[in-house]
């Protein structure tokens, strides 16, 4: 058998246009050409593809069968040269990103999708974990980049630098006794439990920025936390996004404290040390300059 790669697109071609005239013309070429590389084809295989008995050829039951697999066979040769593009510009067939579990959801599905548009030729494994998991595993080489919260703490394994930041609010449940106060303060908020986000490692990043009660529950995530405050045990601080999550919806207040204030969360995108002038993480430097994660983004 001795078909070839137009053979097989002209085939493809023109089963979804319906007609040799018309795969013609989406080919640009004369309709002779288009019949004659199908009949090639055809003479090749030992199998007719179309049926000619009526004035518009139409597929064969053998036509249909092996039409699913020219498909296939296309596929794979542009795979094939996708990587192979990738090998030559030094950009690797698979990537490993990170993405802090509380990021706004829609602008990191948004950075994804104009991702996968930039690296068609990319398998891609996309993690959603808390800061700590993401500088942990960028640092031993398990992870290419990732997009967190700020953390406390210098590690020479990692550079990072600040592309974004998300608003914070205080919350708690609906019934909570917080949520029928008209004013409150640090000292009203000081007289009930607090929910503070802590890695599992704990001490390495400490909670003195926000930490106001002295009685505290612990949670490493951010969504465990609000969903503990839904649930009337405490009160939380956490970005705004979260807060109104779907799922939140109905089930928490943000608390305004005159005396209280929380700074916005500063998002980084961070990789390992030495790999600056990866060309992919060009590209998502770009992109995120944009203000991607705005301060004041809804």
């Amino acid at each position: 058998m001795n078909w070839t790669h137009e053979q097989l697109a002209t085939f493809v071609t023109a089963a979804d246009a319906g007609s040799f005239s018309a795969a013609a013309r989406r080919l640009g070429r004369a309709q002779s050409a288009v019949s004659s590389a199908i009949a090639l084809l055809e003479a090749s295989l030992d199998v007719a593809l179309f049926d000619r008995s009526t004035r518009t050829p139409v597929l064969t039951d053998a036509g249909r069968v092996l039409l699913g697999e020219a498909r296939e066979l296309l596929r794979q040769r542009q795979h094939f040269e996708n990587r192979a593009f990738a090998l030559g510009s030094q950009v690797p067939g698979q990537i490993t990103l990170a993405l802090d579990e509380g990021l706004p959801y829609l602008p990191a599905m948004k950075l994804l999708a104009d991702f996968a548009a930039a690296y068609p030729q990319l398998d891609v494994t996309v993690l959603n974990c808390s800061a700590a998991e993401i500088a942990e595993w960028v640092a031993d080489g398990q992870v290419d980049a990732g997009l967190s919260f700020r953390r406390r703490g210098d590690d020479s394994a990692i550079e990072s630098e600040p592309v974004g930041a998300v608003p914070r609010v205080i919350v708690t449940g609906i019934e909570h006794p917080l949520a029928g106060l008209s004013t409150i303060n640090r000292n009203e908020l000081a007289r009930h439990r607090q929910l503070i986000v802590m890695p599992r490692t704990g001490a390495e990043d400490g909670d003195d920025d926000e930490r106001i009660s002295p009685q505290a529950w612990h949670s490493d995530s951010l969504y465990a936390v609000a969903e503990l405050a839904a649930f009337g045990i405490g009160w939380a601080v956490v970005p705004r996004n979260v807060a109104r999550y779907p799922t939140l919806a109905g089930r928490l207040v943000e608390l305004a404290a005159g005396d209280v204030a929380f700074s916005a969360l500063e998002v980084r995108l961070c990789w390992r040390t030495g790999r600056g002038d990866w060309p992919i993480l060009g590209w998502l430097r770009r992109y995120l300059a944009q203000a991607v994660f705005a301060a004041d983004d809804k």
